[in-house]
């Protein structure tokens, strides 16, 4: 089991960037990987004169510098071979030691499956579909229309509505921030308390290669409140009373934690933190009530938080997934591992309207293997993780459920019922 890194517990709000920090020591003490250089499967390499080369936009190099890249290298590039080749022109040395988080074993499930899904994409786009295009549109054309009737009618109704919108909005926007710093479309997560550059770190980073592990940003910051570790449920017998508050607190949670970063000087202050706060003000200007806007800024806000972690969370917390303290054995190869801490459910619920009940959350395992392969591209490749389960014999861990047995599932675990 990864172990904990130092700060977790001992912060108000957890930092983002002091994970990032904590990571890297780890990484440092596990590798011998220096602080301006990158670790992958064993080998050092110096990419700093690729951050501007790298078809992914840099902020995902820069944010892990010095630091072990392993998993992120495959989960987000599928033409290996290529991949190597440029990577090979970086190599500074062999690493002080290996020890890897997790197996990338070329007969292993992972690196098979990953393999099938390149060939396949090698003549195909694994970008958006004309369709996903369109989706965004609607999406966007929703919020702004749902938006405006809001600051013209003052209705509760309307700011509900909205906060839906604004829930599609930001699924759209969590599709697109996994493709890299390039892709405009990632700011759609700004229109609401989640900042996309924090979600780079918090989930793409840490979160999906991390999953359920004590180093998974998307269990460490939500605790004492929402505890989802076995080893850590006892005092979870109140939780039913104020989950669903929480879970629509939890994106302001988060901006409060920006503006706490940006006092400590732990980051700089970016363009799109003021999105939200112009938002509010329009909102107030309308209503002429400085109170009435905040209200209404507000239902849109927690209620795009809260269907936003109602509907992701069960995917992974719940009493089928693996979690610290349960009886599970986690895997090494990293494909298993997914399969161990990740769940999909109404695979019925094709794209384009998965985007639209469950931000495409229920096609959340192959997202996991490879995020940078768009949620309109997802059902293309999924006879290949099938194909690839029934292979190895792992029928007995990935099974489709439906929403509702994720629901029990889950409070079965959180709650002990």
């Amino acid at each position: 089991m990864i172990q904990s890194l130092p700060s977790r517990n001992k912060q108000l709000i957890e930092s983002p960037f002091v994970w990032l920090k904590e990571k890297a020591e780890r990484d440092r003490q596990r590798t011998g990987v220096p602080s301006n250089l990158w670790y992958i499967s064993g080998k050092i390499y110096d990419l700093s004169q690729f951050l501007k080369l790298h078809p992914g936009g840099d902020y995902f190099l820069k944010l892990t510098q010095g630091q072990d890249i392993t998993e992120m290298y495959y989960t987000h590039h599928l033409n290996m071979e290529k991949c190597n080749a440029i990577l090979e022109k970086y190599y500074v040395r062999d690493a002080d030691k290996i020890e890897q988080y997790f197996d990338f074993d070329e007969k292993g499930f992972y690196l098979t499956l990953h393999k099938k899904v390149s060939d396949y994409f090698k003549t195909r786009d694994k970008g958006p579909t004309s369709v996903m295009k369109l989706v965004v549109f609607i999406a966007l054309f929703s919020f702004n229309s749902t938006f405006l009737l809001t600051c013209i009618y003052q209705s509760y109704l309307l700011a509900f509505l909205c906060g839906y919108t604004l829930f599609v909005c930001f699924g759209l926007g969590h599709n697109f921030l996994h493709q890299g710093s390039y892709e405009p479309r990632r700011y759609l997560a700004d229109l609401s308390f989640f900042s996309h550059f924090h979600w780079a770190i918090t989930h793409c980073i840490s979160h999906h290669h991390f999953t359920n592990s004590n180093i998974d940003l998307e269990v460490t910051s939500f605790e004492p409140y929402y505890k989802t570790q076995k080893s850590k449920l006892p005092n979870n017998k109140y939780m039913c009373y104020y989950m669903d508050l929480f879970f629509a607190i939890v994106s302001t949670m988060q901006f409060l934690s920006t503006i706490l970063q940006l006092l400590k000087g732990e980051e700089k202050i970016r363009k799109e933190y003021f999105i939200p706060i112009v938002e509010c003000l329009i909102l107030q200007y309308f209503c002429g009530d400085i109170f009435e806007g905040f209200k209404l800024f507000m239902i849109i806000q927690s209620t795009s938080s809260y269907l936003t972690l109602k509907y992701s969370i069960i995917t992974h917390h719940n009493n089928i997934c693996y979690t610290d303290g349960c009886s599970i054995v986690p895997s090494r190869d990293f494909g298993i591992y997914t399969l161990q801490t990740s769940q999909d459910h109404d695979p019925q619920v094709i794209f384009p309207f998965n985007m639209f009940l469950f931000q495409g959350f229920n096609q959340h395992t192959l997202h996991h293997m490879f995020p940078t392969v768009d949620e309109s591209r997802i059902p293309e490749i999924y006879c290949f993780l099938l194909e690839t389960i029934q292979e190895f014999k792992l029928e007995h861990i990935y099974k489709q459920r439906t929403v509702s047995e994720l629901y029990k599932a889950h409070n079965a675990f959180v709650f002990g019922k």
